[in-house]
């Protein structure tokens, strides 16, 4: 048998690996991620083109050719990008570092009651539009494990899954479109019509790697959830992917998950995920472990595809 690896195949996986280590590694504060610039800019974005005083399919064009717009203009950037730097590892590595984005929430040692309430809405509020503020400590670890799920799933698992599937590319695309419907968040009255093309697309692109993760996070169970559960709390969730990902995470973790949720005052009613269990502190950590642990996962399985191709 040939031993001798193929660098081109095995490239690749050597770039996502060292993104990955460069990227949990705590270098800066979140507030600094490249990723902000481009917050700021599409916010900036929606405040001059989101009218509210035209029509509601007036609004919703207008987001069609604001995503639009906004998606060339970023590739044109990278493709600037691309040509200053010359080197292809060290522009995709470089893109990479970009466009991942680790999310987590750190807790004191110890247990202070109350008092913890504002450490974690001080690191979960901007990064969510629930109100959090009426919220018991209960309530508020329930979210926190929500909205890390969630958000590592859009920022990390889903950029790897397509930069594995197609390229450095793709991947820029997806996170585009991802940070245009968070910003444009169609949940909010004003950007109902406006954000809803960038919300679409999103939930299209990131269907695999939700439903994907949510596999991995079964296989992680001790005692593994009939599939017909999670098939029947996704089915009531208002998205199948995202319902079938907090479900299988709910059920990994032996807790209860989803429930309703208040939006700038408006109670909104979602279903119950998962276990009966509400979620503890402890419950936390355990659940930022099986997120690294589900990341350890595909890093080896990737490696291994990678590994035997180039042996080929």
């Amino acid at each position: 048998m040939n031993l001798a690896m193929n660098w081109t195949s095995m490239q690749s996986v050597f770039i996502l690996l060292t993104a990955i280590v460069i990227a949990r590694l705590p270098l800066y504060p979140p507030r600094f991620h490249p990723t902000q610039l481009l917050n700021h800019l599409f916010s900036a974005i929606a405040d001059k083109v989101n009218n509210a005083q035209r029509s509601p399919q007036q609004q919703y064009i207008a987001g069609h050719l604001a995503m639009i717009t906004m998606l060339g203009f970023i590739l044109i950037i990278a493709a600037v990008i691309q040509f200053i730097v010359i080197e292809a590892i060290i522009f995709e590595l470089v893109l990479l570092l970009c466009l991942l984005q680790w999310e987590k929430v750190s807790l004191p040692k110890i247990d202070l009651g109350n008092l913890e309430k504002q450490t974690i809405i001080s690191q979960i509020q901007p990064r969510t539009l629930r109100d959090l503020d009426q919220l018991s400590l209960l309530g508020l670890h329930k979210a926190s494990i929500e909205n890390m799920c969630l958000r590592n799933s859009y920022q990390w698992f889903a950029v790897i899954f397509w930069y594995v599937c197609l390229g450095i590319w793709p991947a820029i695309i997806y996170r585009t479109i991802q940070l245009i419907a968070h910003n444009w968040n169609s949940k909010l009255p004003v950007n109902h019509q406006f954000g809803r093309p960038a919300a679409s697309l999103l939930r299209l692109l990131a269907s695999p790697a939700h439903l994907i993760l949510a596999c991995t996070l079964r296989g992680l169970q001790r005692a593994t959830s009939p599939l017909s559960n999670l098939t029947k709390q996704a089915k009531q969730w208002h998205h199948f992917s995202s319902g079938f990902l907090l479900s299988s995470f709910a059920y990994s973790l032996a807790i209860q998950l989803g429930g309703p949720r208040k939006y700038q005052g408006a109670m909104q009613r979602f279903s119950q995920l998962g276990h009966t269990q509400p979620a503890q502190r402890d419950d936390i950590k355990r659940a930022q472990q099986k997120l690294t642990l589900a990341l350890i996962v595909w890093l080896c399985f990737i490696s291994a595809i990678y590994l035997l191709i180039a042996i080929k």
